[in-house]
């Protein structure tokens, strides 16, 4: 198989797996009334690759000739990390600012273990991780398959490390090993994506000690293997399908499920980690530095579409010319292009892998980017509802607008400035309502990592012996240290003035 068509996708997660969503199991995830948003915004993806006018940008040939989808093709450079963004952005846009499913966050985790194998293959010199992650794409690249990430555990007691937990399945873990492969056991949480999956990564979310070596297992499997249950994640109560009312959440579902994973066979093919805790910590790092860059690029899109609606509901209300609107659709913008700057930054000034041709975003940039959008979305959120008026709270319901007793004093009486119909501005203050509440409001802060996660990566990478040369250097400070930068840089006149006077 090379590209799949999207009703090729949707017969191939047809497979009997045990899926359950709001209480019930579920046969079908493409007919499901939640569940079937996902597997919808997965299809988006087969759709676009078999749309002539993206075909170029999102199918490439593999080393055999064959035509597969981009994002499988390893990352060797700037422009190859560069060409994911539009990927990206292009599906984010199709999907109202959410990252089409088929190909996202399990991308990001199959490069990240490609660079963390070739690790621990290097340390360890008898594991053969490389060979069996290669293959594993070459499998993903033939039956263009729709991969999820499964990274975060459920952790129990945050404040106990995983081998001190009550009870051990908290953390998913190894449990048996056999000549055949490997019994795993545990669940992990808040898995986008995967109940509509063809293939899920399975990673590690944290270092672990010798102690914990159980805890570090990596591997790939499909969502139909006995043992495995998916339990999808609650929902705002909203009407399905009133796209009036919740323009952008009715259409968006990331079915964000809880996996169990009850002693569930794992062949050693498909095994890229067992009990290398040397490298848990490399493989979440690495994994979050690809990640980022994901979410980078779909931020954009999702802030167009605030921008868009900031700018669209000022110019609804007749405001677009008043000076503190424009201050505050400034900000908004230059919000919006900072995030695309940071987020290209990362790619653009990548970290290549020693002794191989792979290459991984800048962990500085990526770091800083998605930090840089979670940390100023509730002020942009503010801004808009600033702009947009306290009607985001009160405005009628489309059943009101829809019925023949309401509708022409609606029409009347909410219009906006002159041209702009009833329906138009309802339409726009709808949005801004969407956009203000539900799940944006907590998944900005938390998806692709919290803000804590941020600081914390950041503050690992920080080279403050740069920043301390360079405040010595002006204070005048001679302790005797070396810096390759500052160091080396010829005496400034006014510094040879000053060990004259003294």
């Amino acid at each position: 198989m090379a590209i799949k068509t999207p009703e090729e996708y949707r017969e191939s997660v047809r497979d009997g797996r045990q899926v359950y969503c709001l209480g019930e199991k579920v046969s079908d995830v493409n007919t499901h009334p939640v569940l079937g948003i996902c597997a919808d915004g997965c299809a988006m993806d087969y759709v676009l690759a078999q749309d002539p006018r993206y075909r170029d940008l999102f199918v490439e040939q593999n080393e055999e000739g064959e035509p597969v989808h981009f994002t499988f093709i390893p990352g060797k450079s700037p422009q190859d990390l560069l060409r994911r963004r539009p990927i990206i952005q292009t599906a984010a846009r199709a999907c109202f600012g959410l990252p089409a499913g088929a190909k996202f966050t399990g991308i990001d985790g199959l490069n990240a273990m490609a660079v963390v194998c070739r690790r621990v293959d290097r340390a360890m010199e008898t594991t053969s991780y490389t060979e069996r992650i290669e293959a594993y794409r070459k499998h993903l690249q033939k039956t263009d398959a729709a991969v999820a990430l499964a990274m975060t555990d459920v952790k129990g007691d945050r404040s106990l490390r995983p081998s001190k937990q009550a009870d051990r399945d908290l953390y998913l873990r190894v449990v048996d090993e056999g000549k055949d492969g490997i019994v795993v056991r545990g669940a992990k949480v808040h898995i986008s994506l995967s109940p509509c999956a063809n293939e899920i990564i399975v990673v590690p979310c944290r270092a672990m000690r010798e102690e914990e070596k159980e805890y570090a297992v990596s591997f790939g499997i499909q969502p139909d293997t006995k043992g495995l249950t998916f339990i999808s994640g609650g929902r705002d109560a909203m009407e399905e399908g009133n796209y009036f009312d919740n323009p952008l959440n009715a259409r968006l579902y990331g079915a964000d499920a809880l996996l169990v994973f009850d002693d569930v066979f794992v062949p050693w093919e498909r095994v890229f980690l067992c009990k290398e805790w040397q490298f848990a910590a490399d493989t979440a790092y690495v994994f979050a530095g690809f990640h980022r860059l994901s979410a980078d690029a779909y931020k954009y899109a999702e802030l167009e579409i605030l921008v868009g609606a900031a700018a669209l509901i000022a110019e609804y209300n007749g405001l677009e010319k008043v000076p503190h609107v424009q201050d505050k659709l400034s900000w908004l913008m230059m919000y919006a292009e900072g995030t695309e700057a940071l987020g290209r930054a990362a790619c653009e000034n990548c970290v290549p892998e020693p002794e191989s041709d792979l290459v991984y975003p800048n962990p500085m940039f990526s770091n800083i980017a998605k930090f840089f959008f979670a940390e100023n979305y509730h002020h942009a959120i503010k801004l808009v509802q600033d702009i947009a008026g306290g009607i985001v709270a009160t405005a009628p319901s489309s059943k009101d607008f829809y019925n023949p007793a309401t509708r022409p004093m609606i029409e009347k009486y909410l219009v906006g400035k002159a041209g702009i119909p009833a329906e138009h501005r309802l339409r726009a203050i709808k949005l801004v309502r969407d956009l203000s509440a539900g799940i944006h409001a907590v998944t900005t802060v938390h998806a692709e990592g919290s803000l804590a996660a941020q600081r914390i990566s950041i503050y690992a990478l920080a080279d403050f012996e740069r920043y301390k040369a360079a405040a010595k250097r002006v204070a005048g400070i001679d302790d005797g240290t070396k810096h390759p930068l500052f160091s080396e840089l010829p005496q400034h006149p006014s510094l040879a003035k000053e060990k004259k006077k003294a």
